[in-house]
């Protein structure tokens, strides 16, 4: 097939319709969106982003599960030896229906039920707290003996049932729904505690005393 002179390229020796198809084409591909050219590695980073998020999540939740465990409580972060042991003579160590409370579900706050977002962020920032509060003290060795835990039991005690107080006991309610108690056998107790919430405030402890931490006696009093 013989080509016109006239109508040919005269740098490819194309036809001049062909050669503006091609250099039409080699345009649009410079002028290509960024995206086309660098599609792999950005669902490359993607992926790891994703990858690293949902490791991190997995980490903290674990480590959030690990530092909530009643072991630890009691021996890694403070010394809460002689509380741990009065928490084994307590009702909710060992129950009838083998459901249990730690000490997370006691001194945690939304430990014990469904945390929404807001609610976890809120206790993570408790623990954290709590917990730069306890290693301190624990460094200045304020319950590092028996004799000193006793010495400062009674004001320990009083902060704890303050907080509780002030929180409607919501880590009691927590695991207990003040609107679903029965009354087969005492129709009061339906009474007694359905109509608690509606209270500014009301004390959980003065009537289960010791539920959480069994000590035989009551903490000494200072003088």
């Amino acid at each position: 097939m013989e080509v016109n002179v006239a109508t040919a390229d005269p740098e490819s020796g194309l036809p001049a319709q062909a050669a503006e198809q091609r250099a039409a084409a080699s345009d649009r591909q410079a002028r290509a969106p960024t995206w086309g050219r660098y599609r792999w590695p950005l669902l490359g980073v993607l992926l790891a982003g994703m990858g690293i998020g949902v490791a991190g999540v997995a980490a903290t939740s674990e480590l959030v599960h690990w530092s909530s465990s009643t072991p630890f409580c009691s021996s890694a972060c403070h010394n809460m030896i002689w509380a741990e042991q009065a928490y084994q003579r307590g009702s909710h160590f060992k129950t009838a229906s083998g459901v249990t409370a730690g000490c997370a579900d006691c001194h945690i706050p939304y430990e014990s039920s469904q945390a929404n977002p807001f609610q976890y962020v809120s206790m993570l920032a408790y623990k954290a707290r709590a917990g730069a509060r306890d290693a301190y003290n624990t460094l200045l060795g304020t319950i590092g003996t028996e004799e000193k835990w006793e010495a400062n039991r009674e004001r320990l005690a009083e902060q704890v049932r303050d907080w509780m107080v002030g929180s409607k006991f919501m880590t009691c309610r927590g695991c207990h729904d003040l609107q679903k108690f029965r009354g087969d056998d005492d129709p009061m107790n339906v009474v007694q505690h359905s109509g608690l919430l509606e209270q500014d405030s009301f004390d959980c402890l003065q009537c289960h005393q010791g539920v959480g931490h069994e000590y035989g006696e009551p903490p000494p009093r200072s003088r």
